[in-house]
């Protein structure tokens, strides 16, 4: 909905970053970090985080036991990651760089609130690399902004997305779009959904899908 635009004007001022996204979603930004950490990563699994931000997620996924390398582009948010997750890994790269991390490395790669972030044909490279860097049987976990599939909650999101797109550009000249066709992008890099779960109308979701295994 709104809310990837606003993240726009909130990563101006990293400090206060988290705090600000708990309002703008309701708080649904930590259930949503905690059901990734919770459920979706294995204690010894080796994780990158595509936009870590403020590493509050690479908290969490270490709590469970896993290792975790986190890219950002911010120099802000990287500070305040390495003391929220110390014991990651984190890098100053940009999703289009994650090639350079090596080939079917990571059993779980995760992106929140960030491919959205990225023009299509840029997703579409991220996605391939994404796909390119994950372990066979590896899971691929997003959770982001998302074209709501009904018409009026398409209209609503809208109203209130527009203005707030402006405003966003104006401040930091970059946008957000609403991720489109994620199903069947996932289907076609032949991984398998096995989790959805939709918040705020619709307008965000979070899903997990498998690589497929060696037969």
């Amino acid at each position: 909905m709104s809310t990837l635009v606003y993240m726009k004007i909130l990563e101006l001022d990293p400090a206060r970053y988290d705090r600000r996204m708990r309002m703008a979603t309701f708080g649904r930004i930590d259930r949503i970090k905690r059901e990734i950490a919770a459920h979706w990563v294995e204690p010894g699994d080796r994780v990158l985080e595509i936009g870590c931000g403020t590493g509050s997620l690479a908290a969490l996924m270490i709590e469970r036991g896993a290792h975790v390398v986190g890219i950002d582009i911010s120099d802000g948010m990287l500070e305040i990651a390495r003391a929220n997750a110390s014991s990651a890994d984190l890098l100053h790269l940009t999703a289009m760089e994650i090639d350079t991390l090596g080939e079917a490395r990571f059993d779980r790669i995760v992106a929140t609130f960030s491919l959205s972030e990225l023009s299509p044909d840029e997703f579409d490279h991220v996605f391939d690399l994404a796909i390119n860097a994950l372990k066979r049987g590896g899971r691929l976990v997003i959770a982001d902004e998302v074209r709501p599939s009904h018409r009026w909650q398409r209209a609503l999101a809208a109203c209130i997305r527009r203005p707030l797109a402006v405003l966003t550009f104006l401040l930091t000249r970059s946008g957000t779009r609403a991720l489109r066709g994620l199903d069947h992008r996932i289907s076609r890099a032949g991984l398998k959904i096995v989790h959805r779960e939709s918040y705020l109308l619709g307008a965000f979701t979070l899903i997990v899908a498998e690589k497929e295994s060696c037969s």
